[in-house]
């Protein structure tokens, strides 16, 4: 059965699951689907979901108490009888759902659908052709997850609220406390801000807005202040400095009385943010659809129409702020490069200056012809020297006075070289003579004088040659140091001077690279014209309201109606329920029922004869006879009755038993053995005048004849008392004496009734298990819980006690199944 349940369930829920959504929008933070099927189809899947959930929980009611014994018409008047609660239930739902229904203005579905451009189509923005492309990281393709948290972020709605001018929101009456929001061209008059707060420090409220005539008019707030002002006063108040204009473009009626409020713009803008959804249609799409609730339809599509045209023009602002930012970056930066490259500039030619340098290699090459010409030149006057020293040796030779001088030829002297050939010509004229004459000879001696003046000569001039040799010399060295020391400096100055080029050939380089990007980016400016979003579909308000679903909540405050009861009853009666019905017992309890005991309106019980038969009196006898049939061919000598707690009747039925086998003609004893809190004289109305069960049990003077008490009203009825309550009843009843007492009273009596305490509470009873034939085991209706009857099924399970039986107590005329005799002996009984 449960199967086939569950079968049919999913089979509906698969159906459901089948129609197509349309739409998906939020209202009060939970997903509402609004089917393209008919709402009567979605109504009847609603009602039948629910029929099954509320027929699922009352059938589990009854598989969970084994209800194949128990007709179904039993479980319905338990929920029958308190059709009021039923009936309640169902006004005040569809009273609450009525009452919802008149102040929920209807609100419409405003939907649009716009492309997110990217990839290709952003390429053709600013951003791909400007300095920031080259840098690492810069991405150009527009996200569709980041799109639509702009879409919705609460920047870019306050901004649309503030271009609409939606600082005000009128109203007008529309029924009992019921307002209907007014919208462009039905608002006869204008309000016009002069300075805003930033925050209202005061809650704003309605305002009651009352058109006197052509002129002036009457505001009155909801604290009750009244003021009649003109149109065009400055007013003020917490929100502000503004002004109330009647429009002059005026067209059709439009209400004398209005109703208005002061929006704050930031709250506002949250709202909206949490009010407008925005999410891609697939995720392989830049395509987002646009949805909003509003009561004023062409609102709402003013409203989305704004904020995609705010959501564009920011999205280009933010592009044109892009590009003009880079420019300026760019501009500063060449500033600064055109400031370092004239400094660096001015550095060149200051070290140029300061070095002497025009051509350095140029340079380098004369420096090294020179140092190779001053060393040949070096070489020269050395020779030079060398030969200057020989001539002059020559001509100093006293030993050689004749001797001619050699080397005149390597001095590039003309006068030097003239003395040098004039002297070797006299020395040869000089030895020509001496070969035919002697040194005395005139003429020899006029050539030794031409000769001594020529040498002198000669000395002289050779001395002046060594010193023009010797002078050039040093200064050829000098000159030749020098260069050598400029040429053993050119590597530095060439390093220093190729520091000073590189970094100006690197600033040379970005100058040029940002002019290219200036160039860039100007062009880029000038083109940037793409829109980021196009719109597909434009806004465009629904034909029938999407909120609220009349029919919808209408339905679920029925279900709501009879659900919330049939819940409440069906906890109560799980929770806190007591048994009802002898059905019930029969459900959860396997023990035998021996009868039921109708409720009975008298205090006092009696033990003698009735007047006339009484329907308690009836049930006990039939109840005793069950029990001699269930015991047939046992012993039922000794019968103990208990229950799970106290107040259940278990002295009531013990009393009645007994009137009922005393008066039988058998002799009966009652043992009020519920040594906690005995009740057995008390509900008789006896003062026991005897010891008691306690007192026999402790001291071993007494005898069963000392506690036994004759009942007034029948002579087979003996009563025990319980006697003194002791501090420990279990330790009492463990006493030897215990098995003496019942063998006694087994001799004496045809039964024995033990009254015990409540088996549920305490564990006294189960000390005088060993010596009852039968336990009768008490249920008071809508007083025992039905757990309370574990304790009677572990009993009979685990054989605790001996042929266990169920009493059922205070049976009122609509508990009883079966038996229904108790009105028809009501009403005709026989005196006997």
């Amino acid at each position: 059965m449960n199967s086939d349940r569950r079968s049919n369930k999913q089979q509906i829920i698969t159906n459901w699951n089948g129609f197509r959504v349309n739409h998906i929008h939020v209202i009060d933070g939970a997903k509402l689907c609004i089917w393209k099927s008919t709402q009567k189809q979605f109504l009847t899947i609603i009602l039948l979901l629910t029929a099954m959930e509320i027929k699922d929980l009352f059938t589990q009611e009854i598989d969970e108490r084994n209800s194949s014994s128990v007709p179904i018409g039993f479980y319905f008047q338990k929920y029958l009888r308190l059709w009021y609660f039923f009936l309640l239930g169902v006004i005040a739902f569809s009273g609450a759902a009525l009452t919802y229904i008149y102040y929920t203005p209807d609100q419409y579905e405003i939907t649009a659908t716009l492309m997110i451009n990217s990839g290709e189509e952003a390429k053709r923005g600013f951003s791909t052709n400007a300095v920031l492309d080259d840098l690492d990281g810069y991405q150009t393709t527009n996200i569709i997850e980041n799109e639509v948290e702009v879409l919705t972020s609460v920047s870019l709605i306050r901004k649309v609220l503030e271009n609409m001018n939606l600082y005000n929101t009128f109203f007008e009456e529309n029924g009992f406390r019921r307002y209907r929001e007014l919208f462009g061209e039905e608002i006869p008059v204008t309000i016009a801000y002069t300075r805003l707060t930033e925050r209202p420090k005061i809650a704003p409220g309605l305002i009651r807005l009352e058109l006197l005539d052509e002129t002036s008019f009457r505001l009155e707030t909801e604290e009750g202040h009244s003021s009649q002002h003109q149109f065009g006063d400055n007013l003020s108040n917490f929100y502000g400095d503004f002004s109330i204009q009647l429009k002059e473009n005026r067209v059709g009626a439009f209400p004398k009385t209005l109703f208005f409020s002061f929006n704050d713009m930031r709250e506002l803008a949250f709202a909206y943010s949490e009010d407008i959804e925005a999410e891609p249609t697939n995720k392989l799409s830049t395509i987002v659809s646009l949805s909003l609730l509003t009561s004023v339809p062409e609102k709402g599509e003013q409203l989305l129409a704004r904020l995609v045209e705010t959501y564009n023009s920011e999205a280009l602002k933010n592009v044109n702020s892009t590009a003009a930012n880079t420019l300026t970056f760019i501009d500063e930066q060449m500033a600064k490069l055109t400031a370092e490259l004239a400094e660096i500039e001015q550095a060149v030619e200051t070290y140029k200056n300061e070095n002497a340098i025009s051509d350095l290699s140029a340079e380098s090459q004369l420096y090294l012809e020179n140092s190779s010409n001053a060393k040949q030149k070096l070489s020269e006057y050395e020779i030079s020297i060398e030969v200057l020293n020989n001539l002059e040796e020559n001509l100093s030779d006293p030993n050689n006075p004749s001797k001619m001088v050699q080397g005149s030829l390597l001095i590039d002297d003309a006068t030097l070289s003239d003395l040098v050939k004039k002297y070797n010509e006299l020395q040869r004229d000089r030895q020509r003579l001496l070969n035919g004459t002697t040194a005395d000879n005139p003429l020899v001696k006029n050539l030794d004088e031409q000769l001594y003046g020529l040498k002198s000569d000669l000395l002289e001039n050779i001395q002046s040659n060594k010193r023009s040799i010797q002078v050039a010399k040093k200064s050829l060295e000098e000159n030749s140091m020098r260069i050598e020391d400029r040429a053993n400096r050119v590597p530095q100055i060439e390093r220093e001077l190729l520091a000073i080029t590189r970094q100006q050939a690197t600033k040379q380089e970005n100058y040029q690279y940002l002019m290219r990007k200036r160039e860039e980016s100007v062009l880029s400016l000038a083109a940037t014209s793409v829109s980021n979003a196009r719109i597909i579909d434009p806004p465009m308000a629904g034909i029938y309201p999407a909120k609220p679903l009349k029919k919808l909540i209408m339905a679920f405050a029925l279900l709501l109606g009879m659900g919330v009861p049939f819940g409440l009853i069906y906890l109560n009666n799980y929770f806190f329920g007591k048994i009802g019905q002898k059905n019930e017992v029969e459900a959860i309890s396997r023990v035998p029922i021996m009868g039921e005991i109708s409720h009975g309106k008298k205090k006092n019980l009696y033990l003698n004869k009735l007047s006339r038969r009484s329907v308690i009196g009836e049930q006990v006898n039939m109840i005793w006879t069950n029990m001699k049939f269930a015991s047939m061919r046992k012993s039922n000598q000794v019968i103990l009755t208990t229950s799970s707690i106290g107040g259940e009747g278990k002295t009531f039925f013990s009393i009645n038993l007994a009137r009922t086998i005393g008066l039988s003609g058998k002799k009966v004893v009652i043992l009020e053995f519920d040594l906690r809190k005995p009740s057995v004289f008390q509900q008789l109305g006896i003062q026991p005048d005897k010891p008691g069960i306690s007192e026999y049990l402790s001291d071993e003077r007494y005898t069963a004849r000392d506690i036994l008490t004759l009942s007034d009203d029948n002579a087979n009825i003996f009563l025990v008392s319980a006697g003194k309550l002791p501090e420990n009843p279990v330790q009492l009843m463990n006493s030897p004496r215990l098995e003496e007492l019942f063998a006694e009273l087994r001799s004496s009596f045809d039964h024995i009734l033990v009254d015990s305490a409540p088996i549920g509470l305490v564990a006294d009873a189960y000390a005088l298990s060993p010596y009852a034939d039968l336990l009768a085991y008490v249920v008071r209706y809508y007083y025992t819980k039905p757990n309370h009857l574990k304790l009677i099924n572990d009993i009979a399970d685990q054989g605790k006690f001996k042929n266990p039986v169920l009493i059922l107590n205070d049976a009122k005329s609509e508990h009883s199944y079966g038996y229904g005799y108790g009105d028809y002996y009501t009403r005709k009984t026989a005196k006997i």
